[in-house]
């Protein structure tokens, strides 16, 4: 699997390719949440009480319910993110699903698997690399936000 590997001081997160309409370059202005075309923005960052300094790149996903209208500029799904060190191919047998415990924290809306020991990917990053479960961000972010 293709993805973009952003990396974090103690971890990466892999973004699949497969799941993103479009990447742009963060300039350090603060992003509108727009109500009125339903735009909705994630900070990883923030998710892991980061720096919104350390913001580099903005992702876009794909709507995974109407692939032909994910770039329409409404109901967009947003991730803001560190910078995209690099494109990566991870190979499915070295993708373990995450623990069961991590469950009841709905940690499994965001993640859906984990690499270990990403040195091989990152020159930035040691430790592990947590695959992002677009498809779940996606429905959640649409079901509870937009």
């Amino acid at each position: 699997m293709r993805a973009f590997l952003c990396t974090f001081e103690e971890f990466s997160i892999a973004i699949p390719m497969d799941s993103v309409a479009s990447v742009a370059l963060h300039a350090g202005e603060s992003v509108e949440y727009g109500e009125e075309n339903g735009e909705a923005a994630i900070s990883l960052p923030r998710l892991f009480n980061l720096s919104e300094e350390l913001i580099r790149h903005i992702i876009i996903l794909k709507n995974p319910d109407n692939e032909t209208d994910y770039n329409d500029e409404k109901n967009n799904v947003m991730l803001l993110t560190t910078e995209i060190e690099r494109e990566i191919d991870i190979s499915d047998q070295r993708i373990f699903p995450l623990p069961e415990v991590l469950s009841a924290t709905r940690f499994s809306i965001l993640f859906n698997g984990i690499q270990f020991n990403s040195n091989q990917f990152s020159d930035t990053a040691g430790g592990p690399i947590l695959l992002l479960n677009c498809e779940g961000v996606n429905r959640f972010v649409r079901k509870e936000v937009l």
